[in-house]
């Protein structure tokens, strides 16, 4: 994973540095597929290139679902063993939650502003043009930086990160060409920036190594079994939070239940014998 951390961080420093002093170079590698006769963009009309952003958005969440689901029947049979190994699973879950999830769609497209292409002047909408690190745009939310999808297809590097050997490097160097395809679609939809996709590309492979470094990497790293052990031990005590939340709104209820039968017996009218 060194090289490809090497990679994304020059890559992306490169990217930062002339997109900052060239911003209108996002402008034109849009416009290489803006159809200006017909007022769109040409490829997002067409079947094979919907059919392929719809694999590449369901691809990464079919590889991480059995790591969400190993975690969380962990969680509610804290006792028996995971599906997989727990380390994989801690892997491929936390990144999928943390980058595409919390860090790209959660803040960064919600917080940044950005317009994107198909929402510029230029290409038929009614914002402005904003530079990758310009955030008052009048996007008022989904925004354009960072690539959702792209963050998803660079995801494929956790997986990847996981097959050892010479088989790794094929695998990685699939998964960021899995990724270049699923964000150049969206570059090409005009629903991203170049930077945009470069960037998510980067925030995800970063996030990525560092929780291999510590899951894998670093001296004396956890075993899969300590880590599911320490999944089993939270299981536990939300099994036993729920347990006492559990008894404390039974408790509640009852205190609640004879109150009201007090009240209703002092204060509702009695019927006589006979009626």
């Amino acid at each position: 994973m060194k090289w490809v951390l090497f990679f994304a961080l020059v890559i992306g420093a490169a990217v930062a540095i002339l997109f900052t002093v060239f911003p209108e170079w996002d402008m034109a590698i849009s416009a290489m597929f803006w159809d200006a006769s017909r007022r769109n963009f040409a490829l997002a009309g067409a079947s094979w290139a919907k059919t392929a952003r719809n694999l590449a958005n369901w691809i990464p969440w079919a590889i991480a679902a059995p790591a969400f689901a190993a975690i969380v029947l962990k969680l509610m049979f804290p006792r028996g063993r995971m599906l997989m190994p727990a380390r994989a699973a801690v892997l491929l879950a936390f990144t999928m939650a943390i980058g595409p999830g919390l860090i790209v769609n959660g803040i960064l497209k919600q917080e940044w502003g950005r317009p994107r292409p198909v929402h510029v002047d230029t290409f038929g909408g009614k914002d402005a043009f904003k530079s990758w690190y310009e955030t008052d745009g009048n996007c008022p939310g989904n925004c354009s930086f960072v690539s959702g999808e792209g963050a998803l297809g660079f995801w494929m590097t956790a997986p990847a990160s996981l097959i050892p050997g010479p088989a790794g490097a094929v695998a990685m160097v699939a998964a960021v060409t899995f990724a270049s395809v699923a964000g150049g679609l969206r570059i090409a939809f005009g629903g991203h920036f170049f930077t945009d996709v470069v960037f998510s590309g980067v925030l995800v492979v970063l996030l990525v190594v560092v929780t291999r470094y510590f899951l894998y990497d670093r001296a004396r790293p956890p075993s899969d079994a300590d880590v599911e052990r320490a999944i089993g031990r939270v299981g536990l005590g939300l099994r036993a939070l729920a347990h006492g939340s559990f008894r404390a709104a039974a408790f509640l209820f009852r205190l609640a239940w004879r109150g009201v039968s007090r009240a209703g017996g002092r204060y509702l009218p009695r019927r006589d014998a006979g009626l």
